[in-house]
């Protein structure tokens, strides 16, 4: 359980570099619509709330993964805790049988261990929680990036000349957003079952 649970959880932390990736390419794809818009004067006006708006959800999708990536971490370290904890609490168990009847202040120390056993696993518990809230909240992201590009179809239509570089920001847009949304949905299926 727990080696399943370490390897879907280091798998999810590589995958989300591939969605950190994506969150720049975004930023990226809004600052190259920012100067095509910019060009493009009145004619792309619709299109400058949206830029903003892409600009920003490459932003926060950075600093969600990033947060992702730290909470990983933190469950990561309280696994190897656990470990130690449950090799710890069978080695007083065996020095329990050895001593036939048992020793109070042995007891008392795996009384102890196991206090901290339970809150070292009420702790993994809300960082999975909490991994789960942070994946879905980027995917609640992914979805309204879907509609902003179906806009920006529209508004580009609008551009005259400049209307094929600002389909090609919707185009990476809609891309990436399916891309991230992908992987997020593979990472949150990876983190459920190792729960």
């Amino acid at each position: 359980m727990q080696d399943q649970f370490f390897i879907n959880t280091a798998a999810c932390v590589g995958a989300l570099c591939r969605v950190q990736q994506t969150a720049v390419e975004l930023s990226l794809a809004a600052k190259n619509a920012k100067a095509i818009a910019y060009r493009a004067g009145t004619k792309a006006v619709g299109f400058k709330p949206l830029t903003d708006f892409i600009d920003e959800m490459g932003r926060d999708t950075s600093r969600l993964v990033t947060e992702i990536n730290a909470t990983a971490l933190r469950i990561a370290r309280r696994a190897v805790d656990d470990v130690r904890l449950q090799e710890a609490s069978g080695r007083f168990d065996s020095a329990q049988e050895a001593l036939g009847g048992g020793s109070d202040y042995l007891r008392g120390i795996q009384i102890k261990l196991q206090d901290e056993l339970m809150g070292n696993r009420q702790e993994i518990a809300r960082g999975l929680r909490r991994l789960l809230e942070l994946l879905s909240e980027i995917n609640h992201r992914m979805r309204a990036a879907a509609v902003i590009s179906t806009r920006a179809r529209v508004e580009a239509t609008q551009a005259g000349d400049y209307e094929s570089g600002l389909q090609l920001v919707a185009d990476t847009v809609e891309r990436s957003a399916a891309t991230i949304r992908t992987i997020i949905s593979r990472c949150d299926r990876q983190l459920r079952d190792a729960a």
